[in-house]
């Protein structure tokens, strides 16, 4: 996967991680210019339609979620390459390490820094089984630390909404049986008291720098959850205090209805350890029975006090008889001199005293505030305010908050700090400006490939008519060229469909030549376009027959009209014409016959046998009957 590119912006750089389903790699998001993590599913697992439910649910249980606790999730996907199918998480990069790395380096964390990082978790939880998720995997390798001591809950593997199924054999055997639950190592079905019960072994981790169960058999280890007693921790490192010995206990019983009923009344215990206050019953509005300091508890440190103390009649100390002392003269002079040099301290040295008194007060605790999307300048009083160290970070904020908005602090609200110590603010910082190009006269295609080289976006707002700018071009543009605009903003355009066309008549072409059409055509701002021939002798040849529009019809000027003009069949070449044979030449009649007269009749009227023209000579219609018939 190493230099692999995901959906044409995701570098893979390097593998940083592996997990029960999938491996996670440190990328780099070229659109967006900065470092993600990726978790893809390993490849012997894109077969199996149960891990890939289980993988597309870890992604949107994390996605569901948003707190500056939880990693965040980016983008989810999947994609074919060299023919097998990938798929993936991007999610927020940690610049840290996980609390297991953490434990292994240091040993032991103090009970401050355990107890702080553990509010964080609790803060984690808190949100996610509001949303009636549950991890079910919460362990020390799942929770990363960042360097200004920010804890986020990452790995929502397994997790699966409250309401459904018990839980079965295979999701059970994916956590890791050193932080399971009783009821998680039986397989039954678990809720929110289940992470409660693995984040008190995280606890437990942290103050003793161990687990408490472990053997190189996992079902070893799920057992002893299940039967042994749980060591406190106090029993490792001694300098735990028997208050969050309390706490751990109460987080660890074997029955779910024995431990804290929700991760909020926990928060409220540890902080009132870190506070230093005296612990007391809970209201009569708490549903929990068990608090920090048990009334048995603090009955049996009184008994152990009173054993030592002097005995009391009727609740009072018994009095000493006084004795009378003698009135000393020099003793009162001296009683007067220094209640004159006191007077003195407290009128001139009143800063001096004030001094004092504050150096005791510096030492005293301060409550973080939310300074979530307040003022940068806000977080700048109540550091000053209060002696605290600020830390200043800048970041481009995607949902376009004012520049010096906070998007997140190291500590979070409720956290305690002591005075001197530092936390650290991410504010929103401008977005880097570019110059609008001119995008005038381009297309839609040209203008994005313009504006994606310095990283904006093409809005088109709409159409409008142009006699000055050609249809489907750009009009004008809002920013206007050379205008600064952050990476990512809007460039809206308005395109151009064109002018309104001109309308003109179409002349009637029927029965005239090419020439003609084309010259009446043009007097209409018209063209002549494809002419055909067809065999037609309706007009004379190389006339109009067919026209593409009737004549009176409008059209656009400038249109072209196609037209079909006629053909005469060719005539088929006739033989020449013989001669009619010469009729036979009658007898002469004997000598001194004459041929019989001539009727004038056959002479002079030509009503009786119509007279025609035949080879140069005249021939009656019998003549030429008998012609023929020869």
């Amino acid at each position: 996967m190493q230099g692999m590119i995901l959906a044409d912006r995701y570098e893979c750089l390097k593998k940083i991680g592996s997990g029960g389903m999938g491996d996670v790699y440190k990328a780099h998001d070229r659109r967006l210019d900065r470092i993600v993590a990726i978790k893809v599913l390993k490849s012997e697992y894109n077969e199996d339609d149960n891990f890939i439910r289980k993988f597309r649910r870890e992604s949107l249980a994390a996605a569901s979620i948003s707190h500056p606790n939880i990693v965040s999730i980016y983008d989810v996907g999947m994609e074919t390459i060299a023919g097998e199918d990938v798929y993936y998480i991007v999610m927020e990069y940690i610049d840290g390490k996980t609390l297991k790395e953490l434990i292994r380096e240091e040993g032991v964390l103090s009970q401050n820094q355990a107890l702080n990082y553990l509010i964080q978790i609790a803060e984690a939880l808190k949100i996610a089984h509001s949303k009636n998720i549950i991890h079910r995997d919460i362990k020390s390798q799942n929770i990363m630390v960042t360097r200004d001591n920010r804890v986020k809950v990452t790995d929502f593997g397994i997790a699966r909404m409250a309401g459904n199924a018990t839980v079965t054999v295979t999701n059970a055997v994916m956590g890791s049986v050193h932080y399971f639950s009783p009821e998680q190592a039986r397989g039954q079905r678990v809720d929110a008291r289940s992470d409660i019960y693995s984040m008190g072994i995280v606890l437990f981790e942290m103050l003793t720098g161990d687990v408490p169960f472990d053997s190189e058999n996992p079902i070893t280890v799920a057992l002893m959850h299940v039967q042994n007693e749980i060591p406190m921790p106090s029993e490792r490192n001694p300098r735990v205090s028997p208050e969050v010995d309390m706490v751990f206990k109460h987080m660890t019983e074997k029955k779910p209805s024995d431990r804290y009923d929700n991760v909020s009344l926990i928060i409220e215990d540890v902080k009132t350890i870190l506070l230093g206050k005296v612990y007391g019953d809970r209201g009569s509005d708490d549903t929990r029975s068990t608090v920090v300091i048990p009334p048995k508890a603090r009955n049996a440190a009184a008994e152990s006090h009173q054993k030592t103390a002097p005995i009391k009649h009727n609740g009072k100390q018994p009095k000493k008889p006084k004795k009378k002392k003698k009135s000393n003269p020099v003793a009162t002079i001296g009683g007067v001199v220094l209640a004159l040099l006191v007077l003195f301290a407290l009128v001139f040295g009143g800063s001096k005293i004030k001094s004092i008194l504050n150096s005791n007060e510096e030492k005293a605790a301060v409550e973080m505030v939310d300074l979530i999307g307040k003022d940068v300048s806000d977080a700048k009083d109540f550091a000053a305010s209060n002696d605290l160290k600020l830390e200043i970070d800048e970041k481009e904020s995607d949902e376009g908050m004012t520049p010096g908005t906070i998007l997140s602090q190291s500590v979070e609200p409720g956290e305690i700090l002591k005075r001197g110590d530092q936390f650290s603010v991410v504010i929103a910082k401008e977005k880097e400006k570019v110059k609008v190009p001119d995008l005038k006269n381009m297309t839609v295609s040209e203008a994005q490939s313009a504006l994606r080289e310095v990283e904006l976006d093409l809005v088109v707002d709409k159409t409008e008519k142009s006699s000055q700018v050609p249809a489907g071009r750009i009009i004008r543009q809002s920013p206007g060229v050379d205008e600064e605009l952050p990476k990512g903003e809007n460039v809206h355009v308005v395109m151009s469909k064109g002018e309104d066309a001109k309308m003109t008549v179409v002349p009637n072409l029927r029965g005239v030549t090419v020439e003609k059409a084309r010259a009446l055509l043009a007097q209409q701002g018209l063209k002549l376009g494809n002419v055909e021939e067809r065999e037609d002798i309706s007009v004379g040849p190389g006339e109009v027959i067919w026209q593409q529009y009737n004549s009176g019809n409008q059209v656009k000027v400038g249109q072209s009209v196609d037209i079909i003009i006629s053909k005469h069949p060719v005539q088929e070449e006739q033989p020449p014409e013989t001669p009619p044979s010469q009729p036979p030449q009658e007898e002469e009649p004997p000598t001194g016959e004459s041929n019989p007269p001539q009727s004038s009749e056959n002479e002079d009227n030509n009503d009786g046998d119509t007279a025609f023209l035949l080879n140069g000579r005249k021939s009656s219609i019998a003549q030429t009957v008998s012609i023929r018939c020869a």
